[in-house]
């Protein structure tokens, strides 16, 4: 019985790898995060939410305008390679999402009044490297 389990698993393992279970990150390959469900239920006093994009190394959506100044909803999804998180300064200090792995998705919060903000990458030089933006409050 023992050579037969073996020989399952040897099959498994083949199935596996020629069903491309491995990464190749080549010219010609490139990896491209699911989707997570539904994002989980914005602040509904929130009177704007602003959606971005966290790629390898960009904000994509990285200038937004929000027309009225309060609590504005920022969502965040890693569609990069590499992880990510998204944090903003606001005259309370800096509010940020959690660590997020590629695929991933958070919401947070954050009141502004009126003004100019920044938001950026928080992790390692990913912000020297170009992933930081402004957030332009009832301008």
């Amino acid at each position: 019985m023992r050579p037969r389990v073996v020989l399952i698993a040897a099959a498994a393992a083949a199935s596996l790898a020629a069903a491309g279970c491995g990464e190749q990150r080549g010219a010609a390959t490139r990896t491209v995060p699911v989707p997570l469900g539904p994002v989980a239920t914005t602040d509904a006093r929130a009177v704007a939410i602003a959606h971005v994009s966290l790629v390898d190394y960009a904000l994509e959506g990285s200038d937004p305008r929000v027309p009225r100044a309060g609590l504005v909803a920022f969502e965040a999804t890693n569609d990069g390679l590499v992880r990510h998180a998204l944090a903003v300064d606001g005259p309370a200090g800096q509010v940020r999402t959690p660590t997020l792995s590629p695929g991933e998705r958070a919401t947070i919060a954050v009141q502004l009044p009126p003004g100019t903000y920044k938001w950026y990458c928080p992790l390692g030089d990913h912000e020297r490297r170009g992933m930081v933006g402004r957030v332009r409050v009832a301008e």
